[in-house]
């Protein structure tokens, strides 16, 4: 019942729990199972006796989304929208969809669409900070990530992907900020100090990106790459034996990693050792 309410408010409708048909109710809790197939017969036998149900329509459109009927998913998007083109989830579903079918530029004009019809909607601004990111377009991104962290300014989630998008532009410094917010308050993310050390690296602060790095071990000890960085680290910070070990432990874990230490200057002279 609290899924059909949730669906009636998607709308602005009142297909709530007092007025959805059994059938309806049904159709929508075999969803909210991930009983896609039995949801997608329920709800298309609804629209075969009303071909006029946006949230049916939707409803539908996940099911056949999360059942790979892309094409399907996209017409009944198209219906629900026809139906109720004040609905920002659908928008918001249909840009998803989109988006995984390859075409960021239409993903984002529904995007754009949801964000203007819910503006504080977390979940949507997020959505559209990632297909910004996705497609390379990371100023705008960030000005997504920064209106999430207006509306949940504790959300590590948020603070990591914003400095990713930093890195991304070439500002390590910004990165390395709210990499650190990240961290402190989530000190269990293992790959946030990982991409904190590496915003570190690009600024030459080596000593300081030694932590990150060795943090990042020991939360995934196989993690090849981080080891090299360290190497590289240590080395640059003239602690041989340290350098040694790690650069060991990298290519014990990853062999092909053999020539990248060799382009790495800092460590000419480790390797065949």
């Amino acid at each position: 019942m609290r899924v059909i309410g949730r669906l009636g408010r998607i709308f602005g409708k009142q297909h709530d729990a007092d007025t959805a048909s059994a059938a309806l109710r049904t159709g929508l809790a075999q969803l909210a199972a991930g009983r896609h197939a039995e949801a997608i017969a329920t709800l298309s036998a609804i629209i075969e006796r009303d071909a006029a149900n946006p949230v049916a329509h939707y409803g539908r459109a996940q099911a056949l989304t999360a059942s790979g009927q892309h094409a399907e998913a996209l017409a009944d998007l198209d219906r629900a929208l026809a139906l109720d083109p004040h609905a920002a989830q659908p928008f918001r579903a249909r840009g998803l969809l989109r988006r995984k079918l390859g075409h960021p530029d239409e993903a984002l004009a529904d995007l754009d669409r949801a964000v203007a019809l819910a503006p504080t909607d977390l979940a949507i601004r997020q959505d559209r900070a990632m297909t910004h990111r996705l497609a390379g377009r990371f100023d705008a991104a960030l000005a997504d990530y920064s209106a999430a962290l207006d509306l949940a300014p504790d959300d590590p989630d948020i603070w990591h992907a914003r400095g990713i998008c930093h890195r991304k532009r070439g500002d390590e410094a910004a990165a390395a900020r709210d990499l650190s917010e990240t961290i402190r308050r989530n000190p269990q993310d293992a790959y946030a100090f990982y991409n904190r050390g590496l915003a570190l690296l690009a600024l030459g602060r080596h000593a300081d990106a030694i932590p990150d790095f060795a943090q990042t071990v020991a939360f995934n000890p196989v993690f090849a790459e981080a080891y090299l960085h360290l190497a590289t680290c240590h080395a640059a910070c003239d602690d041989v034996a340290a350098a040694r070990i790690a650069l060991s432990r990298a290519l014990e874990l990853d062999p092909t990693l053999a020539a990248r230490a060799q382009g790495e200057a800092a460590l000419v002279g480790y390797l065949g050792e």
